[in-house]
């Protein structure tokens, strides 16, 4: 026989009993059609939240409880004062598990931002700024919601954006329906909802200001112990 043809049937051979063994193993471990799976979930609001399932990407899955808020018309009169900012359960741009609005830690300033917003890219620093200066109320939490998300605008993705503006708090991704910008009454971007301990809506505004009427807002709304 020729050294050449033995050698290859030698090859067949050993890749014949590589993938009898692979089957077999798989057969070993898949397991009837009614196996066991594996599920993290998450119970109840929490900040930061625990690991999810869904993978990494620039928007996520959100899924919201509660009653929407009404579109932010007058922040002067704002009919969602006092009302239950609706819970959206949802994932950071890793895919971890992530849920906004409930009961918190204390009163907490969730900032929607979209990543082509010319206003949203002039408020990131400000809120930096407020934070570096040690002008944020004592015992506030800072939470920014990716939302509004569009692959072919400026500063995509939005994962890469908050890094290189170097937003220091969590972030959710929203959907791309944008599922929890909505249900919170977004309006306009940026778009800022301060809610109390128990996850009430104490105040509302969009757009974007100055560092110090930013301060000026939160001294005169964040709730004092």
């Amino acid at each position: 026989m020729n050294p050449k043809n033995r050698t290859l049937i030698i090859v067949l051979a050993v890749l014949g009993l590589v993938v009898v063994a692979g089957a077999t193993a798989l057969l070993l471990t898949s397991g009837d059609d009614g196996g066991d799976a594996v599920a993290t979930t998450t119970t109840g609001p929490s900040l930061p939240g625990a690991t999810g399932e869904a993978a990494p990407a620039e928007t996520q899955p959100v899924e919201v409880s509660g009653t929407p808020l009404p579109a932010l018309d007058d922040p002067s009169a704002d009919p969602a004062v006092g009302l239950p900012l609706p819970i959206a359960a949802g994932h950071r741009f890793d895919g971890s598990a992530i849920t906004i609005g409930g009961p918190t830690d204390g009163p907490t300033m969730y900032v929607f931002l979209a990543h082509w917003c010319p206003h949203c890219n002039a408020e990131i620093p400000e809120l930096i700024e407020l934070d570096d200066r040690g002008d944020l109320p004592a015992g506030l939490n800072v939470v920014g919601v990716s939302t509004a998300v569009v692959a072919d605008r400026d500063n995509y993705p939005p994962s890469e954006w908050v890094a290189d503006k170097g937003w220091p708090w969590d972030v959710m991704a929203d959907d791309e329906a944008a599922t929890a910008f909505i249900s919170a009454g977004g309006s306009g971007f940026p778009y800022t909802v301060l809610a109390d301990a128990d996850g009430n809506v104490v105040a509302r505004q969009d757009g974007s200001r100055p560092a110090d009427e930013i301060k000026r807002w939160l001294d005169a709304n964040v709730p004092t112990a």
